[in-house]
Formats: structure tokens, C-alpha cells, sequence
């Protein structure tokens, strides 16, 4: 597909003849943005931490988390899947 085969539909592009086929860039899209930013921050985190002498990578590395940890963290990836699977969700389809 080429840049030339967006439309815009209702002020928004789209992409694909079929809306449900948007509905599912859009939730990529997301995941992707989402994913970028906190891998981004965690290499930050992992670096000064690393540079300070505060924490080793390899003490990062063999970290495993207690079970209250791992249920907190569990409960933070549930709300991650549906905030993706939302944003595909309040794409309003266009009328035929």
C-alpha cells in the first residue's frame, strides 16, 4: 500500500476498505506506541541505576519477583490489554 491509498474518513485516514481492518491498525498502533516509551524508559532506569553502583545489570537480570509483585504486575498487563484493545473500540465505524 502507498502512501497515495489513504483516504479520510470523518477527519480521520483510513487506511484499508475495510474498517475493522483500521480498528486493528489503530490498536498496533498503539501497542506499539506504548511499548516504545516504556522500553525507553526502562533501559534509562536500568542505566543510571547500573552507572550509580545503586544496582548491577546483573542483579536486574536475576531479579524474580515475589508472588504480591507478580500479582501487581499481572493486574498492570490486564489493564495494559484492555487500554489497547479500547482504543480500537472508540473508532467510530463509517456508515455505509
Amino acid at each position: 500500500m502507498s502512501a497515495d491509498d489513504k483516504t479520510v474518513r470523518g477527519g480521520r485516514p483510513s487506511f484499508f476498505s475495510n474498517p475493522e481492518s483500521d480498528r486493528l491498525l489503530a490498536i498496533i498502533v498503539r501497542l506499539l506506541t506504548e511499548h516504545s516509551v516504556l522500553a525507553e524508559r526502562v533501559k534509562t532506569l536500568e542505566a543510571l541505576l547500573d552507572q550509580s553502583g545503586i544496582i548491577s545489570s546483573d542483579q536486574i537480570e536475576a531479579f524474580e519477583p515475589n508472588q504480591d509483585v507478580d500479582e501487581a504486575w499481572m493486574l498492570a498487563r490486564m489493564q495494559l490489554i484492555k487500554d489497547v484493545l479500547e482504543s480500537g473500540a472508540n473508532i467510530p465505524l463509517d456508515e455505509p
